[in-house]
C-alpha cells in the first residue's frame, strides 16, 4: 500500500475550491486571547533579546524567529496541527519499517524527534537546531545537537535512512544545494521529507484583496528573502529543489488550509480553527525581526500591523487559506556516483 493510500484524507479535501458555510458569516467576528508569557529560564543569558522577544545567539541571524516560550508553544501547537491534518502521521514518506539512522533538521522543541524515536525504537534519531531548547530527558535513542544545517555536515556519507525537514522557510540559501547535501548523507534508497506552510494567503472567491494586510505580509517576506538571500517560499520550491538535486520518486501533496471556521466541510472547518489560532498567536514571532531589522519598521509600526492582521484573520467574511506542502523524495536505490557527489567519508 502506498504512502498516499495510508494518508486517509478525501482526495479533494483541501485541494479544490472550498465551499463556504453561509451560516458562519457574522459581522461580529470572533475573539482572540494574546498570552504574552515569556520564558525566564536559567539559560536566558545565552540568548539575545530584541523588543521583548528572545533569539538564538549561536550563528546569530541564521534564523529569523524567536526561541522564547511563546514561540516554543506555537511550534508545539503547529506540530499538533500537522498531526491533525495528516491523520496522526508524523511523516508520509514510505520509509523502511525499521530505520536505523534518522536526522531531524531544525528540530525546534524536539517534539517531532522524540515522537518519531518512540514510534521507531530501531532508530538512532538525531535532532539539530541553532538553539539548545529541547528537553534534557529524552528517549535513549534520541540525541540533540546545536548545529547550523547550512554548514558542512560531519555525519558519515550514506548514513541516514530518513532526513526530515519542517518549517525551515527563510533559513536556507539554496534548496537545491541543501538537497544535494542531504543526498550525500542518505543511504541508497533512503528518503527525505519536507513540510512547509506558504506565506501567501489566497482565496477562491475574491475575498482576499490587494489592500489587505495579507498582501503586505507576502511583500515583507519577498523583500526579506531577497535581502537575506534565503527565500521564504520554500513551500512553493521544495518539490522542484528535490528533483533538481537528483532525488527520485518525488511526491508533492499540497493542501489548502482555511484560516478560520468559514468552510462548510466539518473537517476543513476544524483545520481552519487550528490554522487561525496558530497564525494569530505566531505572526509576531514570524514577522517582528524581519520587519524591524530588514524592512526598517519601528516596533510601534509592527504592532499596529499585527493588530490589523489579526482583525482580518478573525473576520469570517474573509475566506482566506494558506497552502501546506508535504514533499518527499528518494535517494536512487542503485545510484551511480556523480561528479562532485563524493565517495569518501568527511573529516570529523
Amino acid at each position: 500500500m502506498s504512502s498516499e493510500d495510508l494518508f486517509e484524507v478525501d482526495s479533494q479535501l483541501g485541494r479544490g475550491d472550498i465551499v463556504v458555510d453561509d451560516d458562519n458569516d457574522s459581522a461580529l467576528g470572533e475573539t482572540w486571547d494574546d498570552d504574552d508569557t515569556k520564558s525566564l529560564s536559567s539559560s536566558v543569558m545565552k540568548y539575545k533579546w530584541e523588543h521583548g522577544r528572545r533569539y538564538h545567539a549561536y550563528q546569530d541571524g541564521s534564523y529569523w524567529g524567536p526561541n522564547d516560550q511563546r514561540q516554543l508553544d506555537a511550534e508545539d501547537f503547529v506540530h499538533s496541527m500537522f498531526l491533525t491534518i495528516l491523520d496522526g502521521r508524523l511523516y508520509l514518506a514510505p520509509i523502511r519499517k525499521d530505520p536505523h539512522a534518522v536526522l531531524d533538521v531544525g528540530a525546534g522543541t524536539g517534539i517531532w524527534t522524540i515522537e518519531f524515536a518512540e514510534q521507531h525504537p530501531s532508530a538512532e534519531v538525531t535532532g539539530i537546531d541553532l538553539s539548545p531548547i529541547q528537553p534534557s530527558i529524552v528517549p535513549i535513542n534520541v540525541r540533540f545537537e546545536v548545529d547550523d544545517a547550512n554548514l558542512d555536515w560531519t555525519y558519515p556519507f550514506s548514513h541516514f535512512d530518513f532526513v526530515h525537514t519542517r518549517m525551515l522557510t527563510g533559513c536556507v540559501p539554496s534548496w537545491p544545494d541543501y538537497y544535494r547535501k542531504v543526498r550525500r548523507h542518505l543511504k541508497p534508497g533512503g528518503w527525505a521529507e519536507q513540510v512547509e506552510l506558504s506565506v501567501r494567503t489566497l482565496s477562491d472567491d475574491g475575498t482576499i484583496t490587494e489592500d489587505m494586510p495579507f498582501t503586505t505580509w507576502e511583500k515583507v517576506f519577498t523583500v526579506a528573502g531577497e535581502a537575506t538571500g534565503k527565500t521564504f517560499f520554500a513551500c512553493e520550491l521544495a518539490a522542484g529543489a528535490m528533483r533538481e538535486a537528483g532525488l527520485v520518486n518525488v511526491k508533492e501533496i499540497r493542501l489548502k488550509l482555511p484560516v478560520g471556521r468559514w468552510p462548510k466541510d466539518e473537517t476543513l472547518k476544524m483545520w481552519g480553527t487550528w490554522c487561525r489560532a496558530f497564525l494569530t498567536d505566531a505572526i509576531e514571532g514570524f514577522g517582528l525581526r524581519m520587519m524591524t531589522g530588514v524592512m526598517g519598521w519601528s516596533y510601534e509600526q509592527t504592532q499596529i500591523f499585527f493588530a490589523e492582521m489579526r482583525k482580518h484573520l478573525l473576520d469570517p467574511k474573509i475566506h482566506g487559506y494558506v497552502e501546506m506542502a508535504v514533499v518527499y523524495g528518494q535517494e536512487p536505490p542503485e545510484r551511480e556516483e556523480e561528479e562532485g557527489y563524493g565517495t569518501l567519508e568527511p573529516e570529523v
